[in-house]
């Protein structure tokens, strides 16, 4: 199967004859860790020793992971499966009070430029952290996050198919139910990479890991691969905080504002009214967004466009449509002049409104989720979004399975 573009491999995994229960050794991805505390204290296992590793003088965090992967597998904490396969990872999760399951497969894939299309530019210093620890460790602890397009379910149904055999089975501390399988059966394997052969991935997630790859020239790297029209695709938006390095009144941002959208406003009585927000903009198929400024923290202001904003003419027609480009780079930085170094990400605008009712923050602008067909179009023309456009949700974990190329 060498000369395939997907094929299978033998991860290593926990060995169930030393950890009772797997819950207790996964932790999310290196860039979503607040506080790596909490899973060196869970298990003395827990994979972030490997994802985010802590030093122990006089060793550096890099050489400390590795010294704590060869002991692990010198004492069969971590096992190699015992047979080539495809892993199936599930996830059963809540999102805006409705229930989803994504299903996935993770494979090795030949590492192609032309196949796997990304949208997202990578920063240097995140590049280097993980270059440091993938090739220290020769392993990958966490993978790339990928999209193909399988709209009659092909795919989909060899992964529900029920000659599969359960690995995990847990809830993780997000309430997320995670089941890990193996593919069984010699023609399942065969047929989903034969189904593989003419796709193209797109990365959701994972474009630092994906960049550190081609830096090494490794042939195949791990992925995690789901169907990009699954009704289990869930997108959250960053929305912006603002911090204004010099004090402007809202006013003018608004009037500056008003050539190109209507504007309106909601009372802002409680949380209630950020998620009222939330849903008037998500409804909307042209650009709108909801600023809620520390000025008038009685009102949320509605913005739909009326006319489209004016971008530079060399600029791609993808990224003068793109929802989140018009938000960002469009509104923010072209008309109001606010500064990268003013703003600010998050998933979860009601945690920041004691922040604004203090008066630490001065402005909380809301955004409607990027689509997949955004992120398709911006990776069909090899463009890149703005910084924080997506959060695929929910996360793959890290820890189930891992992947030692060397």
């Amino acid at each position: 199967m060498d000369a395939l573009f997907t094929k299978p491999f033998r991860a290593l995994i926990y060995n169930k004859e030393k950890i009772d229960d797997i819950s207790t050794c996964v932790c999310p991805p290196y860039d979503v860790i607040t506080d790596r505390d909490i899973y060196f204290r869970k298990n003395p296992y827990n994979a972030v020793r490997l994802e985010l590793p802590e030093a122990i003088p006089p060793f550096d965090e890099y050489t400390t992971a590795r010294n704590t992967l060869h002991k692990w597998l010198e004492d069969r904490i971590l096992i190699q499966d015992h047979e080539d396969t495809i892993y199936i990872y599930e996830q059963e999760f809540i999102s805006d009070g409705s229930s989803h399951t994504r299903r996935g497969f993770i494979a090795l894939n030949r590492l192609k430029k032309d196949r796997i299309l990304i949208h997202e530019a990578t920063r240097s210093k995140a590049k280097e952290d993980r270059e440091r620890l993938i090739s220290t460790l020769k392993t990958y602890t966490s993978f790339v996050f990928g999209l193909y397009e399988d709209m009659d379910n092909s795919i989909e149904d060899i992964l529900a198919n029920p000659e599969r055999e359960l690995i995990f089975d847990f809830m993780d501390e997000s309430s997320i139910r995670n089941r890990f399988y193996r593919i069984r059966g010699k023609n399942n394997l065969q047929d989903l990479c034969a189904l593989m052969e003419d796709k193209k991935i797109y990365i959701a997630d994972g474009h630092h890991r994906l960049d550190v790859s081609y830096r090494l020239n490794l042939p195949y790297i791990p992925i995690y691969l789901t169907n990009m029209y699954s009704k289990g695709i869930v997108i959250w938006p960053y929305h912006r905080i603002i911090r204004f390095k010099k004090q402007r009144p809202f006013n003018e941002m608004i009037n500056a504002l008003g050539d190109y959208m209507t504007i309106e406003k909601i009372p802002a009585t409680d949380e209630g009214s950020i998620k009222k927000a939330l849903d008037i903009i998500a409804s909307e198929t042209l650009p709108s967004y909801a600023f809620y400024p520390r000025e008038d923290m009685d009102n949320i202001y509605i913005l739909k466009e009326k006319r489209p904003v004016v971008f530079r003419e060399d600029i791609h027609e993808v990224l003068k449509r793109l929802k989140v480009n018009v938000l960002h780079s469009g509104m923010l930085n072209n008309i109001l002049g606010i500064e990268e170094e003013e703003i600010s990400f998050t998933q979860d605008p009601i945690s920041y409104l004691e922040q604004l009712r203090r008066g630490s923050i001065d402005l909380m602008v809301l955004l409607p989720p990027t689509t997949v067909k955004e992120v398709k179009d911006i990776a069909d023309n090899s463009l890149y979004m703005p910084p924080k456009s997506t959060f695929f949700y929910p996360k793959i974990l890290t820890g189930p399975l891992f992947y030692k190329y060397g």
